[in-house]
């Protein structure tokens, strides 16, 4: 009764009808329930047939309608032809028709189970297909884009590698969703200068994640172009470039750290991000901490900065630089309460003797314990900088 659903997909895109279409033969009208349940009750994926009279398609009739039928005593005594049972499809749709081109209209329906579609082909009958079934298989499209995206995203993410025995980085990052708007990176033009940023795009999923995706795609230009500039020039090209391929309204709140061993000092530029915590060794071994508040609005919302406030810091044995995205300060309980930079700051400072190595997994069970059965809204970054 019916073909190889493969084989017919296989003349048609992922994203056409006919790749998903159900290729089952119509059944006359004339026949009975119990001939037609003979023919389809082996077949368990059959959700639905196909009625027909002289030729044309008038409509399905679905397998729960057609078990009820059989299971009912009245059938015994109470016959009827298979056209008071079927439901009337909802359009004849070509196989060609793009996917995406259906669903504007068929999400307005009021039930998604009873609504079914002929599909034709070169003018000719090639099966049914329900709204259900083009849903759900909608939603695995999006779930495989997202997964991909996804694997990009972390590939980027994976470059941020420090390769210098002076210095070592550790980055915390879960993202909310399957892609995110957090975002971090290591730039070492040569051996004596590194950039390492943190950035924070003001827009979730999908639309944060293809910033993100612009910003990684600048970082691999300076890579390949092996582009060397002051901290100030490398800030304003990455605003600009930000400006240019974001519509207003679109921001990014960044943290970036321009270390010079030449010179000895760290340059901070920090546009709108959450608070630095600098760790700073003294000479009686006890460490000291400054919080730094940002001094820079967020990349993409004016065309120049003024840098004549960012810090600068000297690069000492001990140092320790210390971030977060306002993900961590965000995150919530099932009781509603936030965990707040309070308790983020007391977390960073608890781990300032814990080994690089080690930090992760204190984060991530730290987290975990917090939010418990809650979600989180928010991607989490935390990034930890140590100088030795």
């Amino acid at each position: 009764m019916a073909h190889s659903f493969s084989d017919i997909g296989r003349n048609f895109s992922p994203l056409q009808i006919g790749y998903i279409v159900d290729t089952v033969e119509p059944i006359d009208a004339s026949a009975s329930v119990e001939w037609v349940f003979e023919n389809v009750k082996d077949n368990p994926e059959l959700e639905a047939v196909p009625i027909e009279r002289d030729g044309m398609v008038l409509g399905i009739l679905s397998r729960q309608i057609l078990e009820k039928l059989i299971s009912s005593i009245w059938t015994k005594f109470w016959q009827k032809n298979l056209e008071s049972y079927i439901i009337r499809s909802k359009d004849v749709i070509d196989a060609t028709t793009y996917i995406s081109g259906i669903l504007k209209d068929a999400l307005s329906q009021e039930s998604y189970e009873a609504v079914w579609y002929v599909v034709q082909h070169r003018r000719s009958y090639l099966g049914i297909v329900s709204l259900k079934k083009i849903l759900e298989y909608t939603n695995t499209l999006r779930n495989q884009d997202l997964f991909r995206a996804g694997e990009i995203q972390r590939h980027l993410l994976q470059k941020s590698i420090v390769r210098d025995k002076r210095f070592d980085l550790c980055v915390y990052n879960q993202m909310a969703h399957e892609i995110g708007g957090d975002f971090y990176r290591v730039y070492q033009p040569d051996k004596n200068h590194a950039l390492v940023g943190c950035f924070d795009v003001a827009g979730k999923n999908i639309s944060g994640a293809l910033t993100t995706m612009a910003l990684g795609a600048c970082f691999s230009s300076f890579e390949m172009f092996q582009f060397v500039g002051t901290a100030d020039k490398i800030t304003s090209r990455i605003n600009k470039m930000i400006k240019e391929v974001n519509p207003p309204g679109i921001f990014v709140a960044a943290v970036l750290f321009f270390v010079d061993f030449t010179t000895g000092f760290i340059r901070i530029h920090n546009c709108g991000f959450s608070q630095v915590l600098i760790f700073v060794p003294q000479s009686n071994n006890k460490i000291t901490y400054k919080i730094s508040n940002p001094t820079l609005p967020p990349l993409g919302i004016v065309d120049e900065y003024d840098y004549s406030d960012s810090q600068i810091i000297p690069i000492t044995r001990g140092l320790r630089i210390c971030t977060f995205s306002d993900g961590l300060t965000d995150i919530m309980n099932i009781y509603g309460e936030r965990y707040g930079e309070a308790q983020a700051i007391k977390l960073v400072k608890d781990l300032h003797k814990t080994p690089l190595g080690s930090l992760k997994s204190i984060i991530s069970k730290e987290i975990e314990n917090f939010v418990g059965n809650a979600s989180l809204a928010d991607d989490v970054t935390l990034m930890d900088l140590r100088f030795y």
